[in-house]
């Protein structure tokens, strides 16, 4: 079974224990090698904004004196308690940032686009009908990973990345919604686009792809973000004039639910971290929970592989429990299958980006320059487009 990871900041419930480390000194998570179990062998990293708040409210508790031992089960109430009462703390004061509750939304519902486990997404229009925007919504309670993924998109300016237009709190019956503005691309995304041409999409379709999704990964890179969810569901296409593009067709980079931002609290040492769909999932992450720029560029060298052959990564093993992917991805020496009948440059960008070991992966900016993309026609195509 195929499963998208991690449980992401909106699970605190099983972090509590963290603020007891943090108090004393101890800010990396408990086991800094988890087994494969994502949820059970592992306390992952706070959110940032969490841990000033436990700290203070940890230096106030009456009960200081009386830890003696991580695991007596008066520490884990009390814990527990200054855990929860810090998540309270932490929503009030979002809630001050983003100004007041609304009692109604500036923008209109109209259609599902998507849902998932931190949120749905609607196609929406202003009150004066004139614009249409993506709202990703969710309950406030369980907003946590929105929150975190406008506060990353704010930071990014690409023409290849999503735009985010700003958020709004609204009251729906009797909850709380956070809502993020998004740029709504009507031309769907690659993976609609794989299904939709079977057998493959053309090299020369497959080139001004990649080389938006390139484009856009250097950017997110340069600001510090690992995306972690790099797969043909989360790259969007937005049409343009086909003077400027041939296919018609801009590809953006979506969905920073996952997104991680190298020197934060959470990511912290870079280890420790089981995140993103398994079947894009990096040997380093499968092996031991560890996140840098690498696992992006080999979660977009299988997005690549399914643009030119029409076929899902790995789809010869058929379907695989979670063990299963760890021992293929993690600890076999197979990469996924990169057929002869490609071209030549096509087969070797694949093997750049398919490389087991991260540190001899190929990293962004070398990839820029890559004959499969650095066409003189490729370069002029984007030249109307960069803006960061």
């Amino acid at each position: 079974m195929e499963m998208e990871f991690p449980i992401s900041v909106s699970t605190y419930y099983s972090r509590y224990q963290y603020g007891h480390l943090i108090f004393n000194g101890d800010s990396n998570p408990p086991l800094k090698n988890p087994k494969y179990s994502p949820t059970n062998s592992r306390i992952p990293p706070l959110p940032e904004k969490l841990s000033p708040i436990i700290l203070e409210l940890l230096r106030a508790s009456p009960n200081k004196k009386k830890r003696k031992s991580r695991s007596s089960s008066g520490i884990v109430e009390t814990n527990k308690g200054i855990f929860e009462a810090a998540v309270k703390k932490s929503s009030t004061a979002v809630t001050h940032r983003n100004k007041r509750v609304r009692k109604s939304s500036s923008w209109v519902k109209s259609r599902l686009l998507g849902k998932g486990a931190y949120g749905s997404v609607y196609l929406a229009t202003s009150q004066d009908q004139k614009t249409e925007r993506a709202i990703k919504t969710a309950e406030f309670s369980r907003a946590s990973s929105l929150i975190d993924e406008g506060r990353i998109l704010r930071r990014l300016q690409s023409a290849f990345v999503i735009r985010c237009y700003g958020n709004e709190t609204v009251r729906e019956g009797s909850e709380r919604h956070y809502n993020l503005v998004l740029e709504y691309c009507s031309g769907q995304s690659i993976a609609d686009l794989i299904e939709d041409n079977q057998g493959g999409l053309s090299e020369i379709d497959v080139k001004l792809f990649a080389t938006d999704v390139v484009s856009g990964l250097r950017h997110v890179h340069d600001k510090n973000i690992i995306h972690c969810d790099i797969k043909p569901d989360n790259l969007l296409l937005a049409p343009v004039d086909h003077k400027m593009r041939s296919n018609g067709y801009l590809t953006k980079i979506a969905d920073f639910g996952l997104a991680m931002e190298k020197g934060s609290t959470e990511y912290g040492n870079g280890s420790g971290h089981m995140r993103g769909t398994t079947r894009y999932m990096a040997p380093e992450i499968m092996r031991s929970g560890i996140v840098d720029y690498g696992v992006d560029i080999w979660a977009f060298g299988c997005t690549v592989l399914e643009m030119l052959t029409g076929s899902v990564v790995w789809g010869e093993h058929g379907n695989l429990g979670f063990d299963d992917w760890v021992n293929l991805i993690g600890h076999s020496d197979l990469i996924p299958c990169i057929p002869t009948w490609l071209s030549e440059e096509a087969q070797d960008f694949l093997k750049r980006c398919l490389v087991k070991e991260p540190g001899s992966r190929w990293e962004i900016d070398a990839l820029t320059y890559h004959p499969f993309l650095n066409s003189e026609v490729l370069l002029l195509s984007h030249n109307g487009f960069v803006y960061d």
